[in-house]
């Protein structure tokens, strides 16, 4: 056969191949996995019989595959787990009967975990809110694992274990595979759910923190498990076993469930290994019941902490659709008032000039004895033309789009000063050029809001205006200072409370504080606020590109 008939029988192949081996790329990965898992596990610690591991992370991954992949592609999977359980199996000398049972109710408790989440928490997230939350601690930590568990606690009686402790056995196959879907499951689950962003993981100062806290958190679990071996009085040894919560309450409120799930799976990892490699953590039992009270302590420790971290994260999400809203709201107010200030001006003010012209034909009209009228007429139209230019710039100042934040505030001052009376000292840097229209709406706003603050609340003779440039390194921002010598604003501090305030308007100047907060909120800036009587100081800091950065 020449070669090119060769190439033209290889042809077909080719992508057959490409997809076999796509396909074949997920399961593969998983058997792996489950054979990691499986070694993780006999590392961690075994029974006397050394077979039987206490903490079995190998289930864990084979269920959270499952919920990720369809269900017509679940057998496939189950192949795949087979050959792994079966080398590592072997490897630990487990005979043949054992080996055939162990893995029938792995895979029931897998299925049984997949199938219950999919059909009751739903599609990801599958962490997030307490609901979620709750109903996969319900699900993986008490009916699937225990019904598995029944046909788990045979694997030991089929190896020579007495049938009389069938329940002792069922306990630890129940907490090996309930503990493991409570500290490694969410960690796997919220992985995958949050893929997108973890491809993007970079090393920065933002994972000091957790960095800090997990070794913390470990060396305190090392401690305490070394520490408990030498007293002599064992009862010491549950309250040791509670030094890790205050980190665990740490890692939970400051980082959610990732945090509650990771720090759960580090103190389980570490107290199983030391009780079943080191009598330091036996209360004076034997290592089956030392091994089943630690099971119990960790169990009651994984599921309110679990339950709090969805409680924080919920909170997050909660909090972040209030900003959403917040700014949206913002937005379609400024949109608005937009939208007024130019029908105020291209409508209703020529209208009133061309009233002023009609005024001017009448009188031409009428007798010299109505020339007072229309003269109070025209003053009249006059004030009015002048109130709606005012109203008009003070909804939206068309200098901020037209000639920039620079000319739009000092315009902006001299009518203000005009109005109230109130002295403003206005300093604006040099260097302060055009900003991007969102950064001068914002700095313009907040001027608009604190000077209506002095106007209304602050009782002062005079107020003072500073922008300038700031540069902290590659950091670049745009400082803007806004202070008053008036009575100032006890509760400066505590927005809330200047919200909820009765009396002296103090409430619409809470109002007020938020949206300056939120508008800065939306830009990456930042309010600060130090007020007391004499002297009110606001200072509102926004990071600006440098116009000279590539």
């Amino acid at each position: 056969m020449s070669l090119a008939g060769k190439s033209t029988a290889v042809d077909p192949l080719l992508p057959w191949l490409r997809h076999a081996y796509a396909s074949l790329q997920g399961p593969l990965l998983v058997a792996l996995a489950y054979y990691l898992g499986a070694e993780a596990a006999f590392y961690i610690g075994t029974l006397s019989d050394k077979i039987f591991a206490l903490f079995w992370p190998p289930n864990v991954i084979l269920f959270c595959a499952l919920v990720i992949v369809p269900h017509r592609r679940w057998w496939l999977y189950i192949a795949a787990a087979l050959p792994a359980h079966v080398i590592v199996e072997h490897g630990v000398g487990m005979p043949a009967l054992q080996m055939t049972v162990a893995f029938i109710t792995n895979c029931i408790v897998a299925l049984l975990n997949a199938y219950a989440v999919r059909r009751f928490v739903g599609d990801p997230p599958w962490f997030g809110t307490f609901q979620k939350a709750a109903l996969y601690i319900v699900i993986t930590a008490v009916p699937c694992p225990a019904m598995s568990a029944f046909g788990g606690a045979l694997v030991p009686i089929l190896g020579g274990g007495p049938i009389a402790d069938y329940w002792l056995f069922w306990s630890h196959w129940y907490f090996a595979n309930a503990l493991p879907n409570l500290t490694l499951g969410p960690v796997f689950l919220i992985w995958f759910s949050d893929g997108a962003k973890w491809s993007r993981w970079a090393l920065s100062r933002r994972q000091i923190e957790p960095a800090v806290l997990a070794l913390g958190l470990i060396a305190a679990c090392v401690l305490i498990a070394t520490t408990a071996g030498k007293l002599v009085e064992t009862r010491y040894v549950p309250v040791l076993l509670l030094g890790p919560l205050p980190l665990v309450l740490w890692a939970a409120v400051r980082f959610g469930e990732k945090g509650a799930s990771g720090a759960i799976l580090i103190v389980t990892v570490i107290f199983t290994w030391y009780t079943l490699h080191d009598p330091a953590l036996s209360t004076g039992q034997d290592a089956e019941r030392s091994v089943l009270a630690l099971q119990l302590f960790l169990m009651a420790l994984a599921i309110p902490v679990l339950l709090l971290g969805a409680l924080i994260d919920e909170l997050h999400r909660t909090e972040q659709l209030t900003r959403r809203l917040a700014a949206s709201l913002l937005t379609a107010q400024d949109d608005e008032r937009r939208r007024i200030s130019r029908d105020l001006h291209d409508s209703t003010g020529q209208n009133l000039i061309a009233a002023t012209l009609i005024a001017g034909q009448i009188q031409k009209l009428l007798p010299a004895s109505a020339d007072r009228t229309l003269q109070q007429l025209d003053g009249v139209l006059q004030q009015a033309i002048r109130e709606i230019r005012t109203v008009s710039y003070l909804l939206h100042p068309p200098l901020l789009d037209e000639a920039g934040l620079d000319l739009a505030l000092r315009d902006y001052v001299n009518g203000y000063v005009e109005r109230s009376g109130i002295k403003v000292d206005l300093n604006i840097a040099a260097d302060i050029d055009r900003l991007p229209p969102d950064r001068e709406l914002v700095l313009f706003r907040i001027v608009q809001e604190a000077l209506t603050n002095v106007a209304r609340h602050s009782q002062s003779a005079t107020a003072s205006i500073a922008l300038k440039r700031q540069k902290a390194g590659a950091r670049h921002s745009i400082e803007l200072t806004i202070e008053d010598s008036g009575r100032g604003m006890p509760h400066a501090g505590r927005l809330r409370s200047a919200i909820g305030r009765k009396g002296n308007g103090s409430a619409t100047r809470g109002i007020g504080l938020v949206s300056m907060r939120e508008r800065l909120y939306q830009v990456g800036g930042r309010l600060n606020i130090d007020s007391r009587a004499g002297r009110t100081v606001i200072r509102a800091v926004i990071p600006v590109v440098p116009a000279d950065a590539s």
